[in-house]
């Protein structure tokens, strides 16, 4: 059963709230004005607009190789642009958001995954997943075992503190069951599905999703344009302390997860941590006190996906294409296409790719100090990722051979690399103090695919800070 749109009504109130900045859209990147045959089709509706055919990037590709090897029909990126009136929404509430998508995520029943009826969400102010509620509400809903007392996250770092009677031995215990049954709490209110055939827009300058877990999984031709996605934050991250030489504290939550999804486009965007900047959060064990994963993750055979236009911002795992070394089964997918994105001050992971033939062109990365930094291009297990044309701003000090990182990973084409306004061979900075060298060279070739313009990469910065992030497209609703 399909939720109940907003009335007619009711949208007209919301359309003259913001039609005085709801002007015609700007369009950037490669654009279709509309698909096909849809009802009431205006060129300047963001929620009408589809991905040009064979003109942006993986997602756009018309045929393709399968892993089997076979070539099939590929169908770029449409959303729900074909959506039929009663299925086009305007939500500003978490509630409505999630009951235009289908329905809460941890419902089975009602799992917005097996939605695949065209639908159209346009997203006008401020959506909170937590709905004015904080972490402690969720843990006051889990008693501990034995305790008859709420589950606190102060309680649980009190008693598991390596430094203690714990140990570095694992959380087990009552303590630990309450943590899992928190999480699954938080998890009921601040996730949700996105099923196929969904174009999720923000109307005008202002439009944002903060604290919530936006799941493509499972899904198909999806759009996510125009939104300031915040702070999908993990009220109960949890310890283990065998991960790495110190032990970490580990986020179940993105801002946005593409898993096991084909045909998606996430353009003009912004990715942040909203209220909890890194810097904000303290440290506990000797380590930080994670609440967050990753700001946009593709992961487990996701495939055939352009991330364009986009910022993000001020985060440490930014981007992981391909789930694990383990997966074999992704071989031959997480084709990925990045261009005209802004990273700013962020640590690692701009993307850092398993298995994918990944397309990075036309991106500013950009650190107004060291801080969190590791690496932007993480080479991993049989990635072949292609870098033409960024533009790369490094603090003083940083070596160009940290933009690189390598996990497994045999090559890496770049070329066109400006880092810090100068022509650099990135490459080849790295392998001058690489114990194996990394091959400059890639198993694919990007214009066999698709087309495509590079800017000059000194146009870049300029071109980027104008046109990247979430705003920047004035949207009109219906």
């Amino acid at each position: 059963m399909q939720p109940t749109p907003p009335t007619t009504a009711r949208r007209r109130r919301r359309a003259a709230a913001v039609a005085g900045s709801a002007a015609a859209s700007l369009l950037l990147g490669s654009v279709a004005a509309a698909a096909p045959g849809s009802p009431g089709v205006g060129a300047d509706d963001l929620g009408r607009q589809v991905i040009s055919p064979g003109a942006d990037g993986w997602a756009s590709v018309t045929t393709t190789t399968y892993p089997e090897g076979v070539a099939r029909e590929a169908t770029p990126v449409t959303g729900g642009a074909d959506a039929a009136p009663e299925h086009v929404y305007v939500v500003d509430t978490w509630d409505e958001l999630r009951d235009a998508l289908g329905g809460k995520a941890g419902a089975d029943h009602n799992d917005g995954r097996h939605t695949t009826v065209p639908r159209i969400v346009y997203v006008t102010g401020h959506v909170d997943a937590f709905e004015g509620q904080d972490c402690q509400a969720f843990a006051d809903q889990v008693t501990v075992e034995g305790t008859g007392e709420p589950f606190s996250m102060d309680d649980y770092v009190a008693h598991y503190d390596p430094a203690g009677d714990w140990g570095w031995n694992d959380p087990s215990g009552p303590l630990e069951d309450a943590r899992r049954a928190a999480a699954t709490v938080q998890s009921y209110q601040t996730q949700v599905h996105v099923g196929s055939n969904v174009t999720i827009v923000g109307v005008g300058d202002d439009a944002q999703i903060s604290g919530a877990n936006l799941r493509i999984r499972d899904s198909h031709n999806v759009i996510l344009r125009n939104l300031t996605i915040s702070d999908a934050r993990d009220c109960f991250p949890e310890w283990d302390p065998g991960d790495g030489g110190s032990g970490n504290w580990n986020s179940a939550y993105d801002n946005v997860s593409v898993w096991t999804s084909t045909s998606v486009w996430v353009d003009h965007n912004t990715f942040d941590d909203g209220e909890h900047p890194a810097e904000s959060l303290p440290t506990v064990y000797g380590r930080p006190f994670e609440i967050h994963d990753g700001l946009l993750d593709i992961t487990h055979g996701s495939d055939l996906v352009t991330v364009s236009y986009n910022r993000f911002e001020a985060h440490d795992k930014t981007m992981l294409i391909g789930s694990s070394d383990g997966r074999l089964q992704d071989r031959g997918q997480h084709r990925v296409t990045l261009h005209h994105n802004h990273w700013q001050d962020i640590g690692q992971r701009a993307p850092r790719v398993r298995f994918g033939d990944v397309h990075v062109y036309n991106n500013h990365y950009e650190q107004s100090e060291p801080g969190l930094f590791q690496y932007y291009w993480g080479a991993g297990r049989e990635s072949s990722i292609v870098a033409e044309n960024n533009a790369v701003d490094l603090a003083a000090g940083v070596d160009p051979g940290r933009i690189i990182g390598v996990y497994g990973g045999t090559m890496l084409s770049e070329s066109g690399t400006f880092v810090n306004r100068r022509l650099t061979d990135v490459v080849g900075a790295y392998n001058a103090t690489a114990s194996v060298p990394l091959a400059d060279e890639a198993r694919w070739t990007p214009s066999d695919h698709y087309s495509y313009r590079l800017l000059p990469t000194q146009a870049v910065p300029g071109v980027v800070g104008a046109k990247a992030g979430a705003g920047k497209l004035a949207s009109v609703l219906p």
